[in-house]
């Protein structure tokens, strides 16, 4: 009788990749991560596609804070599989799909094989159901953060013009390289003053990038400085959907139509996130 392993072996080997994954990350905390993956989101939405957007910040929630939503299931209940990945979406503001998040997450690699299978066997599922999974990661350069960047068909880095979170938006896209050295990078700098410091910003991302790592990262676009911003947050409202015609919602439109537009001009994301992710959590050969 085959083990548990080789079956999710088997199910990685066979599984075709439907939706485009998004990891969205940073350097650190507080350049609006989170924000850029729900109005992000919200912006996909609009555009016709559909869209879920996984917590992965370690089960703070910061999603669901965002939105001013409070789920009873989230991902830990997929683990210990007393719901499926569907069972747990909750619908979000401008016609996105969250799967809550939670701290089991932080080691999935210490979980049993059938825990695994619980999670990769949703991820699945919903890349049946979605055009883009948008993953919320945790801040910094930590295992977690890392392993579903590099897994990822692309990551979305997000900075700002302080000077020390260049520093770290460099040391993770160092990190996420040294894991996976053809990891796709797409920087979305937030906050700027005006779209020619965003420009200036990633322009010497870039070089750095591509000097000391031979790597490319492309500019996918800034975001405004703007107090709708920070009114959408305390509003717990995405200030896409609560300030529509805002200098900071029109940025966002703007990142999402760059983005379906890469994807036209590329042709469909490869294939690999099952397996990419399913090496990082021990379950996957190189073969």
């Amino acid at each position: 009788m085959l083990d548990q392993a080789h079956n999710l072996r088997e199910f990685v080997r066979k599984s075709h990749q439907a939706g485009r994954v998004l990891a969205v990350t940073s350097g650190k905390g507080g350049v609006g991560k989170t924000s850029t993956s729900v109005n992000l989101a919200i912006a996909l939405v609009a555009q016709g596609k559909r869209v879920t957007v996984l917590d992965a910040d370690l089960g703070l929630a910061n999603v669901e804070v965002l939105m001013g939503l409070n789920s009873f299931y989230n991902l830990q209940h997929v683990i210990d599989g007393e719901k499926t990945l569907m069972q747990i979406l909750v619908k979000g503001p401008g016609g996105i799909e969250i799967v809550p998040g939670t701290s089991g997450l932080a080691k999935l690699a210490d979980l049993s094989s059938k825990a695994r299978q619980n999670v990769l066997e949703g991820l699945k599922k919903l890349q049946e159901n979605a055009d883009f999974i948008v993953i919320d990661t945790m801040a910094g350069i930590g295992q977690n953060a890392v392993s579903f960047a590099a897994s990822a068909d692309e990551v979305l880095l997000v900075t700002t013009p302080e000077p020390s979170a260049i520093v770290d938006a460099y040391a993770t896209i160092k990190a996420i390289h040294a894991r996976r050295d053809d990891a796709v990078f797409r920087l979305i700098v937030n906050m700027v003053a005006s779209p020619e410091q965003g420009l200036a910003v990633a322009n010497n991302l870039s070089r750095v990038a591509q000097q000391y790592l031979g790597l490319r990262v492309s500019y996918l676009g800034h975001i405004l400085r703007d107090p709708h911003v920070s009114q959408g947050v305390m509003q717990s409202c995405p200030f896409m959907v609560s300030f529509p015609n805002a200098p900071a919602t029109k940025c966002v439109h703007s990142l999402g139509t760059k983005l379906i537009q890469q994807r036209a001009q590329t042709g469909a994301a490869k294939a690999g996130f099952f397996r990419r992710f399913a090496q990082t959590i021990g379950l996957a050969s190189n073969g």
